[in-house]
């Protein structure tokens, strides 16, 4: 059975000036340390990193629950990680990889290390948004989690350290280069298992990127009651018309001034990538949402298919 060390750390936030990458204090009260009971071992590795990078199935596994501070840990990531996995923090706002960082581990250990340590008081508001796991040769752990606080601190074995926002981006930047030169999972995508419920990635983006769709539905309802929604399969040939369009027709949203109404049979997109990675894009007026700053405006042949798809789906 696995040794695991765990260790709370990490913070995104994206509230109004505290995106992870800055923040003034939050003059709140900190919120209490755990009291060192979780499931944690002293006994993590400071083994060199390997040159060969392991294989998936070799990589770290995510923990069974989210982990919490514990001041009889070091608070900083230790030397030696093979493989690095982004884990889901308890509140939906990052769906994780099926796959693990492998290759350029040690430069997520370095950003994590990196950002300094810092002792103003955050109250920690909500369940961590995400999770970072490193894995080490002789099967240990050590596991990092972002929590949503007013100084989008990193939480780190028994101290905090600023900017979280930092080395979640190097995870993503790193994995969607390892993916450049690897195979994806052998799996087979039907339509009828997409999810309208399904969330927008925002905190993990490119690698949610609609220009990756291999199967999608049209959805139509109310999106706060995405259970009740009527939905079309996307066809094959529809999916290369949508994905030309968002080739040549996204850029910053068009101004919503005016379409702020409730709208019962509102139209959203839900889809997958050949790694599996959720894809959602909701509208906006006349525009499909990819990231707050992207969106898709379907034009001419795309816009009057999704027309056709809104008819459908049912």
């Amino acid at each position: 059975m696995m040794r695991r060390m765990l260790a709370a750390a990490a913070a995104v936030v994206l509230l109004a000036g505290c995106d992870g990458s800055g923040g003034e204090a939050d003059p709140s009260p900190s919120a209490s340390a755990g009291d060192g009971s979780s499931d944690v071992s002293s006994d993590a590795t400071t083994a060199p990193t390997t040159d060969a990078p392991i294989s998936q199935d070799e990589a770290v596994a995510c923990p069974a629950g989210v982990v919490e501070l514990d001041p009889e840990l070091p608070d900083e990531v230790p030397e030696g990680a093979t493989s690095v996995r982004l884990c889901a923090g308890g509140d939906d706002e990052v769906t994780p990889p099926t796959d693990a960082l492998v290759t350029e581990v040690a430069a997520v250990v370095a950003k994590v290390n990196d950002q300094p340590v810092v002792t103003r008081g955050c109250a920690d508001r909500r369940l961590p948004t995400y999770q970072l796991a490193f894995g080490y040769p002789d099967g240990s752990t050590f596991v990092v989690a972002g929590r949503f606080t007013g100084c989008a601190e990193v939480l780190v074995g028994s101290g905090r350290r600023a900017k979280a926002g930092p080395p979640l981006r190097t995870f993503v930047d790193s994995l969607v280069a390892q993916r450049a030169t690897a195979a994806p999972p052998d799996r087979a995508i039907d339509p009828a298992d997409l999810d309208c419920a399904q969330q927008r990635e925002e905190h993990t983006w490119p690698l949610a990127d609609p220009t990756g769709l291999i199967a999608a539905v049209m959805c139509v309802g109310d999106p706060d009651s995405p259970q009740g929604a009527r939905r079309t399969e996307i066809r094959a040939g529809e999916l290369e018309t949508v994905l030309a369009s968002i080739r040549t027709d996204s850029g910053p949203p068009r101004a919503t001034f005016g379409c702020g109404a409730f709208n019962p049979q509102e139209p959203w997109i839900v889809g997958t990538n050949v790694w599996g990675d959720p894809i959602t894009m909701t509208q906006e007026c006349l525009d499909f949402m990819m990231t707050e700053e992207r969106a898709w405006k379907p034009r001419g042949k795309a816009a009057k298919l999704v027309n056709r798809l809104i008819d459908r789906a049912r």
